[in-house]
């Protein structure tokens, strides 16, 4: 029989982050990171791009679009989960300000 290999991760950042119409990097670069999630904590719409911000005007460019929540912190809001990019991510609003929640597990 062979033998089994676990792969270990642990967490490298896990921090809840406010977004807003100016955009931010939540999750910067790093070369040994296993996979990324982000959560919408936040009550409106969360525009996410890998390597540079959001843009939501002219030529849009975006990634993803994390639905809100039901609530703040109620839990409900998108998820999005990567495996295998070390990049940065940036998110970004339409209107107002939101949160997610950014975790980053390397190994």
């Amino acid at each position: 029989m062979g033998t089994v290999k676990q792969a270990s991760q642990v967490i490298n950042q896990d921090a809840i982050n406010p977004v807003t119409t100016s955009g931010g990097e939540v999750l910067y670069s790093t070369r040994n990171r296993r996979s990324l999630s982000i959560q919408n904590i936040g009550t409106v719409k969360v525009f996410v791009r890998f390597g540079s911000a959001p843009v939501l005007s002219g030529t849009k460019r975006y990634s993803f679009i994390l639905s809100p929540a039901s609530a703040a912190d109620e839990g409900d809001g998108g998820v999005l989960s990567v495996d295998d990019y070390n990049g940065s991510v940036w998110c970004k609003t339409a209107s107002g300000t939101g949160s997610v929640i950014a975790t980053d597990f390397v190994g």
